[in-house]
């Protein structure tokens, strides 16, 4: 019986379009792996303006709550320092109040004895029944009802001054046949029982007059004390109102940074897994482009585009025997394709420093279509020169050198030439409103 051995054969690579298939899509996988970490940068500074304003609100609570300890404070010490000096004044006003109290006696014992003082012929010389009636009619009665008497014009405005007697309420009255002598003795009969009043009244207060003067003494320095009390207790209330709410809103500050530490933790993880995504798919693309070939440059020969493999692949991996292709037509100039720009590539000419050294000289020089302009037209036409030739010419350098490096036909902006026209328009105008 016999045995086939079989020789291991050399793999055989994909088919091109696959292949070019496969690296299109690793090559779009990449990129789309790539535009989605640009965010990252953009999350990171909203991260950080977050922590930044987190930070900020809880510097506001603690301030507001130094402002409310404060107030506070500054309260208690008024309200103390008003009870401190009522009960200085009351101290003070105390001694005098058994003075006061006396006197309030004598008065009252004072007044009790003219109510009784009643107007009579016999205790008034030179006032007869129909005098006295009269000034009954008039409400005078007793001592009482009268302070004391003035001259004045008399009630018809004629015939001179009369004697007018004044009553306790504060009204004046006339009665016709009290003259001057007649009001005098009226007013020595009330003065003599005003002096006999005063003189037995009581001089000094009784012994349940200053109890009570102490009681009410004594409730009101408590009233005034609990009034401090209550102050300090206003002021305790105040100081656990405030950390109360410092508490709720540094707890509330904390949970909201909380979950949004846990939202960014969650975003970060998501980057990360882009990231790696990311890596894994460009080291496909890298161990393919090993295996393979990469693409290296671009040539074109013949109106089809050639990839040329690394040398890396034709040295490592079994490569699929290449296809015969026809020869490369001979060229006739001494430069390889590898270093000659391609002969259909465009590059900006040199006409293009025409407007630029234009522009860099009325910068420099001055706008010479100026004549005698203000200082800001003049600054404005020249920093306008020097944006338009700074931006033209590092274009036209830029483009030039792409082009030397054969990378692709490089050609100026089209708004390039809008540029040029456009500002040299702007500059005639505003030179010919000074011309």
């Amino acid at each position: 019986m016999h045995q086939n051995s079989a020789a291991p054969s050399a793999p055989i690579p994909p088919d091109r379009a696959v292949l070019r298939a496969e690296r299109r899509r690793l090559r779009e996988a990449i990129r789309a792996k790539r535009s989605l970490l640009k965010g990252r940068a953009v999350f990171e500074k909203a991260d950080e303006r977050r922590k930044f304003k987190d930070g900020l609100a809880r510097d506001r609570a603690n301030r507001a709550h130094q402002g409310a300890l404060t107030r506070a404070d500054r309260d208690k010490q008024q309200k103390q320092q008003s009870v401190a000096a009522q009960l200085l004044a009351f101290d003070s006003d105390q001694q005098n109040s058994e003075a006061r109290e006396l006197q309030l006696l004598r008065r009252q014992f004072t007044d009790a004895a003219l109510r009784r003082a009643h107007l009579s012929v016999k205790e008034l010389n030179g006032l007869g029944a129909g005098l006295i009636n009269d000034l009954a009619a008039r409400g005078i009665r007793a001592a009482a009802d009268f302070t004391g008497i003035s001259r004045g014009p008399a009630p018809n405005g004629k015939g001179g001054d009369v004697i007018w007697i004044h009553l306790s309420g504060g009204r004046k009255v006339h009665v016709n046949g009290i003259g001057e002598h007649r009001a005098k003795a009226l007013v020595e009969w009330r003065k003599s029982y005003v002096a006999r009043a005063e003189e037995r009244a009581p001089k000094r207060i009784g012994l349940a007059d200053r109890r009570r003067i102490e009681e009410l003494a004594k409730q009101r320095r408590a009233e005034l004390k609990a009034e401090e009390a209550a102050a300090e207790a206003a002021a305790n209330e105040a100081r656990t109102e405030a950390m109360g709410s410092l508490d709720e809103n540094l707890a509330r500050l904390a949970e909201a940074a909380r979950n949004a530490d846990r939202e960014a933790a969650s975003k970060r993880a998501q980057y990360d897994v882009l990231a790696e995504e990311l890596a894994r798919l460009e080291a496909e693309l890298a161990s393919l482009d090993a295996a393979y070939g990469g693409l290296r440059f671009r040539r074109r020969t013949n109106g089809t585009v050639r990839t040329e493999p690394s040398a890396l692949a034709e040295t490592t991996f079994p490569r699929q025997p290449p296809r015969p292709t026809p020869p490369a037509p001979v060229r006739l100039d001494k430069k390889s394709p590898e270093t000659e720009p391609q002969a259909t590539a465009k590059r900006p000419g040199l006409l293009w420093l025409i407007p630029i050294v234009f522009y860099f000289g009325s910068a420099l020089t001055g706008t010479p279509v100026l004549v005698g302009a203000p200082v800001w037209a003049v600054a404005f036409l020249r920093m306008g020169h020097l944006a338009a030739a700074g931006y033209l010419f590092g274009h036209w350098i830029r483009r030039r050198r792409q082009w030397k490096e054969q990378r692709a036909t490089s050609r100026m902006p089209a708004i390039s030439i809008h540029i040029v026209w456009v500002w040299l328009i702007v500059a005639v105008v505003i030179g010919t409103q000074y011309d």
